[in-house]
């Protein structure tokens, strides 16, 4: 004699809230990243891409803005708190499979080499590792898309920029949160 018992609804019969709903949202620029929580929760992947591009032009100061992109000297002046929410934002929204932390640990197994970390999080393609054309070859579903895929970040230009924000404090083991930038074992 067996019975099934249904799980009742959520109050409001609403979907159940997701991961992404569970992310405080601290900017310590006074920035709004409730339309990227809206984007990630929503699973589009690609307007939240281009949600925190925009967010790191903003972020990084008024030459930035002014010229459309973040030169790699200009994302220290990003804060910790922001370039955190952000990232657990994208990691809460893909089963820790997205995020600059994410690409960071990637990065940090393939010991710092560009090409065979473009190769991991599929950036590149065919034997001559050359760049997927953006936005139209990237892949923007988590189902498909390889650990720390997104979000993207040009590195077109060189991979000074990348390299300057995943080596940002923010993303230091232990947080960095007391925002000395050092790493735990020089405090």
């Amino acid at each position: 004699d067996h019975h099934v018992f249904l799980q009742p609804p959520p109050p409001g019969g609403g979907p159940s809230p997701s991961p992404v709903d569970a992310v405080e949202l601290v900017s310590e620029a006074g920035r709004n990243y409730e339309p990227l929580r809206e984007a990630l929760r929503a699973g589009e992947f690609e307007k939240a891409d281009d949600i925190t591009r925009e967010e790191l032009i903003q972020l990084a100061g008024s030459g930035a803005v002014k010229r459309g992109w973040v030169y790699f000297s200009e994302v220290k002046f990003i804060p910790v708190e922001d370039l955190q929410t952000i990232d657990a934002l994208w990691k809460a929204s893909s089963k820790n499979k997205f995020g600059f932390s994410v690409q960071k640990e990637v990065w940090m197994q393939q010991s710092k080499y560009w090409t065979r970390f473009f190769k991991k999080i599929d950036w590149v393609q065919g034997e001559m590792n050359y760049y997927r054309k953006w936005p139209a070859e990237f892949i923007y579903n988590a189902e498909d898309a390889p650990k720390g895929h997104l979000p993207l970040t040009n590195a077109l230009r060189g991979t000074q920029l990348l390299e300057a924000i995943l080596e940002h404090p923010a993303f230091e083991k232990g947080g960095g949160k007391d925002g000395s930038g050092k790493p735990e074992w020089l405090k």
